[in-house]
């Protein structure tokens, strides 16, 4: 029976691979939405982990056909869980509900009821597929023969690691008393205004049964049309939320997309968020939170702060981020950029890839590579907060807000916190953020007299080729004195230290670049 099951997933596998290989290749709009369509429809077929792939979609992509796996797909009918409801529950059903109505909504791991307990009470149930785990167990054991190819193989990513991340994570959702008790803590220690989290009823929870307090609202797509007031209470709520649960509580919701938030108005009209399904949050311990917020607040001051150290705390293979570890205060500038700012961000001019690429070039599969295998779902996280702010067409000032949600007294135990001393040898350079330039400056004199004087943030040196006019470019080049690209393959390997990068004399002018 395993085999059996086992073989029918690795079918559906294939199915999605095909499925998605024709997406890549569709040559139109109406292609691609016909594809897409077929390949959101084997998703919500196959539920378990490729149902949550597909939800991954509806993050990216916002289009209707993978939406629908965020809205809900067709669920199973009560009859065909009564007898597992009266098993979890230790009794008939109507000895606890006074009612329970047909699904509302069916997810990747289970299905929700609405009902009424005998005391009157409005409730949430949820209650996990039948043969759900025996499937999720087959989809794992096909996750382990997958091999390392392309950049999993080449820049030495610790694929067992990741497997067993998404092994320890799955087996975590299908466990609904440990969901209740993760939902239950959230509640208790992240506090914040416009925050509504359900109130779980522990002692209705099992393995495979989840009850909690119902919720009511309407998802993103709506409330994006609300007014500019209630949109910026809202992502307000979002980042504080994200903040003070990564910081304060140690517990973030790994599982971001539309689907899971609703959104609604309290008695007194203000917005209120509702935050559904802790069945995948991400545990941080303290040393790791430490070590972030050093990181963010370190780089923001250019204090003598090395980021290396920060990023083994964070769980990063040290002896990996060796080689750039000259780059790695860079790094967190681009990484980092909302909060270095004063004012409110604008996630949308964020180009988070190009930058990246433009500093490290491949080795930006290098740096991804020494993370630790659970980084994903914190990533995720962040990727769900800025999707939702750029959907509600807010910009809001993230330093500020961070302060409101850790507090000073936090910021200065980070900063003062001990980082752990780093056992390898580090054969790179290990830079501080204060040992970074300010500026890239560059002066061209005629003579004695100075023709031009410019001054620019230093990260423009990566950029820099593009910046000398053409005509220079070329005489440079020409001239065979000056190996620009050598000169940017050891800004990257050194960092962005102050330096005399270059002094070119053509005719009577002479261009003078350096970083201070």
């Amino acid at each position: 029976m395993i085999l059996f099951k086992t073989v029918k997933r690795s079918l559906q596998f294939f199915r999605i691979g095909l499925a998605a290989k024709k997406l890549q290749r569709s040559q139109n709009e109406t292609e691609r939405l016909l594809a897409k369509q077929a390949l959101a429809g084997l998703f919500a077929d196959a539920r378990g982990i490729s149902m949550k792939v597909g939800q991954l979609f509806a993050g990216n992509d916002g289009s209707t056909p993978f939406q629908e796996l965020v809205e809900g797909i067709e669920p199973l009918p009560l009859k065909a869980l009564i007898p597992l409801l009266e098993r979890e529950l230790g009794k008939k059903p109507k000895a606890v509900f006074r009612s329970i109505d047909q699904a509302i909504a069916a997810a990747s791991l289970g299905q929700v009821h609405l009902a009424e307990l005998k005391n009157g009470d409005q409730v949430a149930v949820k209650i996990r597929y039948p043969d759900i785990a025996e499937a999720v167990d087959s989809e794992l054991r096909l996750v382990g023969l997958l091999p390392g190819v392309g950049p999993v193989n080449r820049w030495g990513f610790d694929l067992d690691a990741y497997k067993k991340s998404l092994r320890d994570n799955m087996r975590r959702e299908l466990d609904y008393r440990s969901e209740a008790r993760r939902q239950d803590y959230f509640g208790r220690t992240v506090q914040v205004p416009g925050l509504r989290v359900p109130k779980v009823y522990r002692d209705l929870c099992s393995e495979r049964v989840l009850v909690q307090s119902r919720a009511q609202g309407v998802l993103i797509d709506k409330a994006s049309d609300w007014s500019e007031r209630d949109r910026r209470a809202i992502g307000q709520t979002l980042m504080l939320t994200l903040f003070k649960s990564l910081f304060v509580a140690g517990e973030v919701h790994g599982d971001p997309h539309s689907g899971n938030i609703f959104y609604s108005h309290d008695q007194y009209d203000q917005p209120l968020v509702t935050l559904l399904d802790y069945g995948c949050t991400i545990s941080i311990a303290e040393q790791r939170r430490m070590a972030l917020l050093k990181l963010i607040v370190g780089c923001r001051e250019r204090s003598a702060i090395k980021p290396l150290d920060c990023f083994a705390a964070l769980g990063f293979d040290s002896k990996k981020l060796s080689p750039i570890s000259g780059s790695l205060p860079a790094l967190c500038q681009i990484l980092f950029q909302p909060f270095l700012l004063n004012h409110p961000f604008n996630s949308e001019q964020w180009q988070l890839g190009p930058a990246f690429n433009d500093l490290l070039g491949d080795y930006r599969w290098w740096f991804r590579s020494a993370g630790p295998s659970d980084l994903f779902l914190l990533m995720r996280a962040f990727q769900g907060l800025i999707q939702q702010l750029q959907q509600l067409d807010i910009h809001l000032p993230w330093w500020s807000l961070l302060q409101q949600a850790v507090g000073k007294e936090l910021i200065q135990q980070a900063m003062a916190y001990q980082l752990p001393v780093i056992a390898q040898e580090i054969t790179g350079t290990s830079l501080s953020f204060d040992q970074q330039a300010d500026k890239l400056c560059v002066r061209v004199s005629e003579g004695d007299e100075q023709r031009v004087s410019i001054a620019m943030p230093a990260e423009a040196v990566l950029d820099l080729e593009r910046l000398i006019p053409e005509d220079v470019l070329e005489r440079i080049i020409r001239s065979g004195t000056i190996d620009l690209k050598q000169l940017s393959r050891s800004i990257r390997a050194n960092g962005i230290i102050p330096q005399q990068l270059f002094i070119f004399e053509d005719d009577s002018k002479t261009y003078k670049v350096w970083l201070e």
